[in-house]
């Protein structure tokens, strides 16, 4: 039997990650979001190990790992902790002492750690069995049945007014996702092949929906497959269907065979096994009709991975050696570069940082052979990014290594494309993904773009290299990309599509040398080019907080989105507060609370990680620079460098607060605590 590990994580991101690697390594899973229905899974059936983070949606993780180790049948258990935000080395050793875990991991959280210690401690099952599709109840699934002819009948409307038709000889399902993503399609996909027929709706190039007339790609079915629920337990839901015509979600979750975080995982799953199915077919015919259709039997639903991670994923399934070959052939003894196109180019495809590492490594000077044999990771796992990379359109064949003009080295100076950071473990274990604005901060930056120029709205001095402008622009906008605000209200999608296409204008502009020049003599015509085009802040901008006048523009821009930043850090939430902290500084650079705050806040995020650590040095340092008697800086400072291991350095900061402003009590009490230890 394969070894059986329970997830408890509130984090969809994170959540997924983990589930991910275990299911590379062969392990058999079930997971939930909070402690509640984890107990209620364990009572079902006892784990082989439990991986558990100690901040939940219904509270502390801590609080399960006491009921489990009261347990005499999980007294036993490993456990492994996964904890959120920033701990120290007493939180470290108390969850030792009291809970015996088998490991306990901080984020920013190295799954590979993660499956490396499990795998010690959990083998798992050397064969896996084959996955088979679970018996057909009895009792017929009324959803099913209804998904059916639905199908057959939106099949016939669509092949009779499909604009755009073809085969997946030609367009395989991966090029077609590449192709309504970066067009931002919106309408309905018919994929055909021999009796299976499914229907795929888009909402502005991401996929939303999919219907199959496939039995065993119904919700029951998956559930049942899945382990989710009994074979008992299905038959009664569609019995009470029936009768009550109600969801059977809704049904499933009142009868407490599963949990409202695995029902919407199960939902997300459906739609995805539709999608990923179709990755197999080497042939096949589709259709597409461009608009919505005319009825919704359900709001769309926002999956988990962007387009970009389905073709990871799907290729990762389903494309075996001659496939993968067939996409390389193209990169033969060629160069491999980025996309020039931003929209592809800034997807995210994968959140594993030896993934990123590999993705990081290419930028236009080396051919395909090199860059495989200088990979960091397994030749297997780089020929399958290179793969999906290539079909999600991020990369394309050159017959020589990519240059711009303005850079110092003739090579591209492009940041490669990140993932999402994982959502706040503060969240509700919903499927939302993060996001750096929302309402009115992102109606506020929005506005103020519209009247700025290319110039502010970069960052960017008039005089600046095409590689500065390039880094700039690569780094702002992958701050608004549409994968970023994929699970967002319309009004926030469609304010972050403006602001990412306003960036992108600029960038255009400001990149082609004779294209500048006229944008300059054209704010010069208009009395702009002084302020605007050098970014320089109006006097009357730089206020004391809460005396901003209504027309400030940018400082009360940035003391919005300040007092924001210090919302999300206080409630832990720290990729948010450093994106709403670094718009913040762009906005107004020669403030240094902004400065400290953005400093703090990098350190935060991430505080085992030796870069972010530099670049959080680096704000609070430049922060000191700006104002050396501002108190909030000196005492981050000194935060810093006591959480670092840098005793001396944190107290000549306490002094240097203490020597500015004597009654600074909180100072006081820290420099005493520190001279009491060292």
């Amino acid at each position: 039997m394969p070894g059986y590990v329970l997830i408890v994580e509130s984090n969809p991101d994170l959540h997924r990650r983990i589930g991910d690697a275990l299911k590379e390594a062969r392990y058999e899973l079930a997971s939930e979001a909070e402690g509640g229905w984890a107990q209620r899974s364990i009572a079902v059936r006892t784990p082989d190990a439990i991986v558990v983070n100690t901040l939940l949606a219904d509270g502390c993780g801590f609080r399960l790992a006491e009921q489990l180790r009261r347990d005499p049948d999980t007294r036993a258990t490993p456990l492994f902790f996964i904890a959120s935000g920033y701990r120290g080395a007493s939180h470290r050793a108390e969850a030792r002492r009291r809970f015996a875990p088998a490991e306990y991991l901080t984020t920013p959280l190295d799954v590979n750690t993660l499956l490396a210690l499990m795998l010690q401690t959990v083998p798992p099952a050397g064969t896996v069995k084959t996955r088979t599709v679970p018996p057909e109840p009895t009792t017929k699934d009324p959803i099913q049945q209804r998904e059916r002819r639905d199908v057959e009948r939106s099949a016939k409307t669509l092949g009779e007014h499909a604009e755009l038709r073809g085969t997946l000889k030609r367009i395989p399902f991966a090029r077609l996702l590449q192709r309504f993503f970066g067009q931002r399609s919106t309408g309905s996909l018919l994929l055909l092949r021999d009796t299976t027929k499914k229907i795929v709706q888009f909402i502005d190039g991401y996929p939303v929906s999919a219907r199959s007339n496939v039995l065993g790609e119904c919700l029951g079915q998956i559930l049942v497959g899945q382990k989710l629920i009994s074979s008992e337990a299905l038959t009664l839901s569609v019995t009470r269907m029936q009768k009550e015509r109600r969801h059977q979600g809704e049904i499933l979750v009142e009868m407490g065979a599963l949990s409202p975080h695995n029902l919407q995982r199960a939902l997300i799953e459906q739609v995805e096994a539709k999608l990923f199915e179709v990755f197999s077919w080497r042939d096949g015919n589709f259709m597409f009709k461009e608009g919505l259709p005319a009825s919704h039997d359900a709001p769309p639903l926002r999956l988990d991975r962007p387009p970009a991670a389905l073709i990871l994923e799907g290729i990762r399934r389903h494309y075996d050696a001659g496939r993968q070959q067939a996409v390389l052939d193209a990169f033969a003894g060629r160069h491999v570069s980025l996309s020039g196109d931003p929209m592809l180019r800034l997807q995210e495809m994968t959140s594993d940082p030896t993934e990123l590492a590999f993705i990081r490594t290419i930028d236009g000077t080396s051919k395909l052979e090199t860059v495989l044999a200088n990979a960091a990771i397994a030749p297997e796992k780089a020929r399958l990014l290179l793969v999906a990379l290539s079909e999600a359109g991020m990369i394309e064949p050159t017959d020589a290594p990519a240059r711009r003009k303005g850079s110092s080295s003739g090579v591209i100076a492009v940041e490669v494309p990140r993932p999402a950071p994982p959502p706040s473990a503060t969240g509700s274990g919903g499927i939302s993904s993060p996001v750096p604005f929302a309402g009115a901060q992102l109606a506020t930056v929005a506005t103020t773009l519209r009247t700025q120029s290319y110039f502010w709205a970069l960052g960017v001095e008039p005089t600046a290299s095409v590689a500065e402008i390039d880094v700039a622009y690569d780094t702002l906008a992958r701050s608004f990309h549409g994968d970023r605000y994929r699970n967002s209200p319309d009004d926030d999608r469609h304010l972050a599509q403006e602001i990412f296409d306003r960036l992108g204008e600029a960038h255009r502009v400001l990149r082609d040398p004779a294209r500048r020049r006229a944008y300059l003599a054209k704010l010069e015509r208009e009395g702009e080019r002084g302020e605007n085009a050098r970014r320089r802040i109006p006097e009357a901008a730089m206020v004391s907080p809460g005396t901003a006048p209504a027309d400030a523009g940018p400082a009360a821009t940035a003391r919005v989105l300040y007092e924001t930043g210090h919302e999300h850090l206080r409630a832990r939430r720290h990729h948010e507060a450093v994106e709403a902290f670094r718009q913040a500084a762009r906005l107004v650079p020669g403030e240094a609370d902004f400065r400290a705050a953005l400093g703090w806040s990098l350190f935060r995020e991430a505080p085992a990680d030796a870069r972010a650590g530099r670049a959080a040095l680096a704000e609070l340092r430049r922060a000191v620079q700006i104002d050396a008697e501002n108190q909030r800086a000196l005492h981050y400072l000194a935060q810093f460098y006591a959480q670092t291991g840098q005793p001396e350095l944190a107290i000549r900061e306490l002094e240097r607060i203490l020597e500015i402003d004597p009654t600074a009590a909180d100072a006081a009490d820290e420099l005493r605590r520190l001279r009491d230890n060292s």
